[in-house]
């Protein structure tokens, strides 16, 4: 049985409790918050987090405290011989990145963060789809969410950089991961702008990320209007494919794509997955093909496809819907229970290799760093 601490029982502390209450291979025995309600029989209660640490038997933190918090609280726990799993962001400066790598490195405790995007069925099947080359190169993403602002009043702390670290840092670097997941090029160049409400309120953020492969994402968030208008939707250009996914945490999508037989084979697997068309490369008429396709300059085989600079043999295009049948609450606990499971088996089984370190979530909050940056946002940004 593993033994978890977490620190930080507001709203989402509380929907992580609920969350694991599932597994019954980790045991919730210690809770830190400064207004701390009345808890279940079997987890001892602290108002100081600092206190918690003091927990002989807790093994591993969970830290879902407010942003600012983040990186003292993980450096002190892996100072008190803790394993960390930190809600994202991981840091709000570069200052506060080379403190977490440091200790990190010092003490050899095991560090993630909660990149839960990664363990949600959907944005998996993407990054398989990337690392396999299954629709050949991955050439572009666009990330469009809009989000309401009815329960983030001016004074929210959400609008204030030195706790939130800016729209880009709190909420962005979750969509700024799921793209680094796509790719293990480098970054190449990073840009930023943004739209000040009010001296206070930059309410809606841009970002412009470049990879050494080629791949250029885009990602806009708008903290700016009710909730009615709320919407979410992650676009993919594939060489072979276009994909749209939509929902934060992305529950449908529709694929058009050029695929041999054996990849149609492969999604009539999947469960989520409906076909709506599927003809042969041959029979698709000229006014029907996807923009973009194209023929080999040296052969009229309609089977052999050239993008760029790659040529690609396929038989079919085919469209098709992803629906998951699971609800958004659902599938959002399963993916936190997976998050978990995969920092326990961490710290289980020095061999295993989780799908996000630490490591990792720092070059996503880099890169929310320097567009935020650009953006004229005051994030307390220390240079390179």
């Amino acid at each position: 049985m593993f033994r978890l601490g977490l620190i930080g029982y507001g709203g989402f502390g509380r929907f992580l409790h609920h969350a694991w209450q599932q597994m019954t291979d980790v045991a919730l025995v210690a809770i830190a918050d400064p207004a701390l309600p009345k808890l279940p029989a079997g987890i001892q209660g602290y108002t100081d987090w600092q206190a918690l640490l003091t927990h002989a038997d807790v093994e591993g933190v969970a830290i879902a405290a407010p942003p600012h918090l983040h990186a003292a609280i993980a450096c002190a726990a892996m100072e008190a011989g803790k394993h960390v799993l930190i809600e994202k962001p991981p840091a709000l400066t570069l200052e506060e990145v080379r403190w977490l790598q440091e200790t990190q490195a010092r003490t050899g405790r095991v560090a993630m963060v909660d990149f839960v995007l990664r363990y949600t069925p959907l944005v998996a099947l993407v990054h398989t789809w990337c690392r396999e080359g299954t629709f050949g190169r991955l050439r572009r993403v666009v990330v469009e969410n809009y989000a309401q602002d009815a329960t983030l009043p001016p004074t929210h702390w959400f609008w204030d950089p030195s706790q939130s670290g800016g729209i880009l840092v709190e909420h962005g670097i979750h969509f700024i991961d799921l793209v680094q997941g796509c790719t293990s090029a480098a970054l190449v160049k990073v840009q930023g702008a943004g739209v000040w409400r009010t001296p206070r309120q930059m309410d809606r953020m841009l970002a412009t990320v470049v990879y050494a492969d080629g791949l250029v994402a885009t990602h806009y968030h708008a903290f700016a209007g009710p909730g009615f208008f709320e919407h979410t939707s992650l676009r993919f250009v594939f060489d072979l494919a276009r994909l749209e996914l939509t929902g934060w945490i992305p529950r449908s999508g529709h694929l058009v794509a050029l695929a041999t037989e054996s990849v149609a084979q492969q999604l009539q697997t999947l469960p989520f997955f409906r076909t709506l068309r599927q003809l042969p490369v041959e029979a698709v008429p000229d006014e029907s093909r996807p923009e973009g396709w194209g023929l080999t300059s040296t052969s009229t085989d309609p089977h052999v496809c050239r993008f760029g600079e790659h040529a690609y043999s396929v038989d079919l295009l085919l469209e098709g819907t992803l629906a998951l049948s699971a609800s958004k609450a659902e599938i959002y606990q399963e993916a936190l229970r997976a998050v978990l499971q995969d920092f326990v088996q961490a710290i289980r089984h020095p061999d295993h290799q989780p799908r996000v370190m630490l490591r990792e979530g720092l070059v996503s909050l880099q890169v929310a760093l320097e567009a935020s940056r650009q953006a004229g946002l005051p994030v307390g940004y220390n240079g390179a």
